[in-house]
């Protein structure tokens, strides 16, 4: 885990099922045997690839290692869960005791602010037309 400006920044090392390596590389332990300095050197390329722009180096959590395959699913796994909550207004409305500030940031993050973000999606409202009623998305 890369911790980028004080915050923890995941990442995934994935590898392409059609890469010559990819029938020798199932988990993270197989990277470093089959490609010795390959995580070394990913890991360092993380560390400093913001000094350019004048920020510090990117520190890591977990003792700088690499996780494997288990442990990456559920990470990605909690962030997907998240990420549903936030998007369905499930999280807006489990938030009712919060103070408003802690609103003010869910809200900024919800799904209806997706579409502010991004103004020239093309959003198909007849894909989900109870998503575009009036004040469907509003909390």
């Amino acid at each position: 885990m890369m911790i980028d400006e004080g915050e923890a920044d995941w990442k995934v090392i994935t590898i392409d099922a059609d890469d010559k390596w990819a029938p020798f590389v199932n988990d993270i332990d197989d990277v470093e045997k089959e490609m010795p300095g390959m995580l070394d050197a990913i890991r360092e390329w993380y560390r400093t690839y913001k000094i350019p722009d004048g920020k510090p180096p990117n520190t890591f959590g977990l003792g700088e290692r690499f996780m494997d395959k288990t442990y990456a699913k559920s990470i990605v796994d909690e962030c997907h869960h998240a990420w549903k909550e936030l998007i369905s207004g499930e999280k807006h409305r489990k938030i009712d005791g919060e103070d408003e500030e802690v609103k003010k940031l869910v809200r900024k993050l919800s799904r209806n602010s997706l579409f502010e973000l991004a103004p020239d999606l093309d959003v198909h409202p007849e894909a989900h037309p109870e998503d575009f009623e009036d004040g469907a998305l509003e909390f």
